[in-house]
């Protein structure tokens, strides 16, 4: 009898055992397989600012694309650089010889250069180019119009300027003003684009309107005065000056900027 006893608990001890390891081999199987945690975003952030950075400034020579050859202004030597991954900054599309300063890899070999930043000093377009503003008109006289620009009230004496619109100037209708002068302060419109003829051949065309001063001495220029009193110098070696009288009011179709000492002028329309 007790020799049964034995062989069955050495037989419980047996089962036991088994259910146990069994139990221990699934936990083990079922057990999320160990990872590799990804870096966080301040250590990528750690490892992008040790890129080390030179910079230059120059001429623009050349465009190609995304390919600008520039020349450096500290050897005058010319390299490639390429800014399709540059963070830009400008205001008017590239043109050769506009000045950028601009920062890359140290110490890279690459050619082209990649580009990791490039900002316009100085444009040519820029240079040739009357500031303009957009917004929507508020309000309109015959000699002024108000408008809002970025939550802000601007008001702006058209007396002078060549308007562009189907129906003229429009009150809540969007605008595009070239101006001379500071928004801040009284300027005077040069041009008023009205959104309706944004994409028109006329938009493209730069036009002061003024009272002739004074034709000069060689009939090869004409002085243009504003309401405001400023005068504005118009030449051209084509255009035959003479037949136009002082006190006459013209439309003077030009090239440029209105602010030049001498302005280019391309046509001319009595008033």
């Amino acid at each position: 009898m007790k020799k049964r006893i034995l062989i069955t608990t050495a037989i419980l001890a047996l089962a036991i055992s088994a259910t146990a390891c069994s139990k221990k081999q699934e936990a083990e199987t079922t057990a999320a397989p160990t990872t590799t945690a990804a870096p966080t975003t301040a250590e990528a952030t750690t490892e992008a600012e040790e890129v080390e950075e030179d910079y230059m400034s120059g001429l623009i020579t050349k465009i190609d694309g995304d390919i600008l050859t520039v020349k450096n202004d500290d050897d005058q030597t010319e390299k490639n650089y390429d800014i399709s991954k540059a963070e830009v900054t400008k205001e008017f599309d590239f043109a050769e010889g506009d000045w950028v300063e601009i920062s890359f890899p140290a110490e890279t070999t690459e050619d082209p250069v990649s580009v990791i930043t490039l900002e316009v000093l100085d444009s040519v377009i820029g240079q040739n180019t009357d500031p303009s503003v957009e917004g929507k008109v508020l309000d309109a006289t015959m000699n002024n119009i108000s408008l809002e620009v970025d939550g802000e009230n601007y008001a702006i004496a058209t007396s002078n300027a060549y308007i562009v619109g189907k129906e003229g100037i429009l009150v809540d209708k969007n605008a595009t003003v070239t101006y001379i002068g500071d928004l801040d302060d009284g300027p005077m419109a040069v041009k008023v684009v009205m959104e309706d003829s944004y994409n028109t051949p006329e938009a493209e065309i730069n036009a002061f309107i003024g009272t002739v001063a004074q034709i000069g001495e060689e009939e090869k220029d004409v002085v243009l005065e504003s309401e405001l009193g400023d005068f504005y110098t118009f030449v051209s070696d084509s255009i035959d000056f003479s037949q136009y009288e002082e006190g006459q009011t013209l439309q003077i179709e030009y090239t440029g900027t209105i602010t030049a000492k001498e302005i280019p002028a391309v046509k001319i329309t009595k008033k």
